[in-house]
């Protein structure tokens, strides 16, 4: 655990330099109230998720829906762009970066993550990788590499317009990734 330690505050020192946000929780219960804490902190009445491993561990949906957050897990292309968040599950970490990596061959993961203003990312402690080379090898090793991986790196910025820098233009305003220590994995009780 030493060394996911030493790979978490890399990746969130790496992120934070880019204006993301990064957090840490133990059990799936933790990232649970965190969600729902930055959640109500941010003003954010509705989301849109596809259910992923994690967010099924955690019966996320169910628990922000009793929370009184709007839940759309479905109608992606004309929900997103009206949602407060996208909550999204992603691959891997790479902690030399503070960049996340999503597989999402389905268009709807990339909607929740890109069309929406803050986009929750949820990953698992575990799939933190060191650096670039590793994860590269990494996807080479795959059965089969999908047809989208995209490498998230903070909130989305620009310089297009006048070289100024401006955050949010082309996608979300405000990146936070959520780490969670344990496991989502087939046979998690949700107890």
């Amino acid at each position: 655990m030493g060394d996911m330690n030493f790979l978490y505050e890399r990746f969130q020192t790496k992120l934070q330099a880019v204006s993301g946000e990064c957090y840490r929780a133990k059990t799936l219960k933790d990232a649970e109230e965190l969600i729902a804490q930055i959640v109500k902190e941010k003003e954010i009445e509705s989301v849109a998720m596809v259910n992923s491993p994690i967010a099924k561990a955690m019966s996320l949906p169910e628990k922000l829906s009793d929370r009184g957050i709007t839940v759309y897990t479905e109608r992606y292309p004309e929900v997103t762009p009206t949602v407060g968040a996208g909550i999204t599950e992603m691959k891997w970490a790479i902690a030399e970066l503070g960049t996340l990596v999503q597989y999402a061959e389905d268009v709807n993961e990339r909607l929740c993550s890109s069309f929406t203003p803050i986009h929750i990312a949820l990953v698992q402690t575990s799939t933190l990788l060191p650096d670039i080379m590793t994860a590269l090898a990494t996807v080479h090793k795959e059965p089969r590499i999908p047809g989208f991986v995209g490498f998230i790196t903070g909130p989305s910025r620009t310089s297009d317009i006048e070289r100024v820098l401006t955050i949010g233009v082309h996608g979300p305003e405000q990146l936070i990734a959520i780490f969670i220590d344990e496991e989502a994995g087939e046979g998690v009780s949700n107890g």
